[in-house]
C-alpha cells in the first residue's frame, strides 16, 4: 500500500514500524527503546492499543513465544513497505529541517 494512496503515519506509529524492521521485539522492549529516543514516556496505555491499530491495518504481526509465551511482534511485508515509503517522505519532507539543526561536520547541536 502506497502512503500517497491514504496511508499517513503518525510519528509514533513510524518509530515503532522502523523499529520492527530493524528486530522483531516483545512489547516491552519496544517501550523501553521508544523511551530511550523519545522525549516523552511511551506508556503500555498507548503503546499497546496502537500496535493493535497497525495488526488490523496488516502492517504488523503479534505471534505468541517462549515458555511464558510473550507476545512478539514483527513487520508484514505490508508493513515493511509502508514503514520504507513513510520513512523516505520524512526524510524529504524534514532534511532541510534537519540539516539547519544539526552539525554535519561533528553531530551536535548549531
Amino acid at each position: 500500500m502506497s502512503v500517497k494512496r491514504g496511508v499517513e503515519l503518525g510519528m509514533l506509529q513510524m518509530q515503532v514500524l522502523w523499529l520492527l524492521g530493524k528486530k522483531p521485539a516483545y512489547g516491552y522492549e519496544m517501550m523501553r527503546e521508544l523511551n530511550a529516543i523519545k522525549k516523552t514516556k511511551v506508556t503500555q496505555g498507548t503503546l499497546y492499543p496502537l500496535l493493535a491499530k497497525l495488526a488490523a491495518a496488516g502492517f504488523v504481526k503479534g505471534e505468541r513465544k517462549g515458555a511464558r509465551n510473550k507476545r512478539v511482534y514483527s513487520l508484514t511485508p505490508k508493513g515493511r513497505a509502508v514503514m520504507r515509503q513513510s520513512c523516505a517522505e520524512f526524510v524529504g519532507n524534514f532534511s532541510g529541517i534537519i540539516s539547519d539543526f544539526k552539525c554535519t561536520s561533528c553531530g551536535c547541536s548549531k
